[in-house]
């Protein structure tokens, strides 16, 4: 009797840790994301801003006077080093919160997205979408879009497919994404990059099981299978 009473302290002592990480992940979470939300607008506020007010003062010297070739030449390299870098701030600040997302919505987030990390990567990704899609909370199309970004960043670092597909199916109760791909799969992956991929998929899932919601990859020599459940919450 004695040894079954410590038993179950054992357990629910168990249990109440668990739930004290998982809250305390879930807290972490919410923090990197509105860090990555101060970030993106740090960047596309102030270093953005700043960029384009360089380019116009360089545009103004180049048509202020006459100037040497040399001089000509090097305001102009300047001028492609500053168009160069304000692209790669925009993209940095997407990347690390999409304003789409809060704009218009996940949708449109996730054509944004998909469009320019196939022009990155020169990966081709098929993304299909509801037409009848309904708008989620905030916070649950956070969550789908970083499962989405997280996906189509491991299929471009380790899986050498040239090949994605995104399907988003949505329900009166539930939404589910899926991110397929034609690569090498995890299990042939070194356990160098395994300990790499598992920072991303453990965030991932916890992300997703932080609203109740199932995550799961299957994973093989023809190619890796990523999918998420989450149940629908009122906006």
């Amino acid at each position: 009797m004695e040894r079954t009473t410590e038993l179950q302290s054992e357990i629910l002592d168990r249990k109440r840790a668990e739930i004290s990480l998982r809250e305390l992940t879930g807290r972490l979470l919410r923090a990197q994301d509105e860090e990555r939300r101060h970030l993106a607008r740090e960047l596309h506020d102030h270093a953005g801003q700043t960029l384009v007010a360089m380019a116009l003062n360089l545009e103004a010297l180049l048509q202020d006077g006459d100037h040497a070739p040399r001089s000509i030449r090097i305001i102009k390299e300047v001028q492609k080093l500053s168009d160069d870098l304000s692209k790669e701030i925009r993209t940095l600040s997407y990347l690390l919160h999409p304003p789409l997302l809060d704009e218009v919505g996940l949708t449109s987030a996730l054509r944004f997205y998909v469009e320019g990390f196939s022009k990155r990567s020169k990966i081709e990704v098929d993304l299909e979408l509801p037409e009848d899609a309904s708008r989620l909370s905030k916070a649950q199309e956070l969550i789908v879009f970083r499962v989405v970004q997280e996906s189509l960043t491991n299929v471009h670092r380790h899986s050498g497919s040239q090949w994605a597909k995104i399907q988003l199916s949505q329900s009166s109760s539930m939404v589910k994404i899926e991110i397929v791909d034609k690569g090498k799969g995890i299990s042939s992956e070194e356990p160098r990059v395994l300990a790499t991929m598992g920072v991303g998929v453990r965030g991932m899932e916890e992300r997703v099981r932080q609203f109740g919601g199932s995550f799961q990859i299957e994973s093989g020599t023809a190619g890796t299978r990523v999918s998420a459940t989450i149940p629908l919450i009122p906006k």
